[in-house]
């Protein structure tokens, strides 16, 4: 299924991207991604978390269900935002 393989690639992206992150601010992570999201400039994070829910958005389209996929740590917070949206 397409849609499951576009699922699987954002969330690697995301996953690279928030560990890029938490090793370039260390300690300061927390504070420092509050701050980005709160920004009005393009952070590199919330643009692949829109595209993991995004195509998880398009996996549901198609008929998947949310709970088949493996979005370990990321899970509620996946969840959260599409509740959201």
């Amino acid at each position: 299924m397409e849609a499951l393989k576009r699922v699987e690639e954002a969330l690697k992206a995301y996953r690279e991207c928030v560990e890029r992150e938490a090793s370039e601010y260390g300690p300061e992570y927390e504070r420092v991604t509050f701050m980005e999201w709160e920004a009005p400039a393009p952070d590199p994070c919330a643009e692949a978390f829109q595209d993991l829910l995004d195509a998880v958005r398009a996996y549901e389209a198609q008929g998947g269900s949310r709970e088949e996929l493996d979005l370990g740590a990321h899970r509620a917070r996946v969840y959260r935002a599409l509740s959201k949206g």
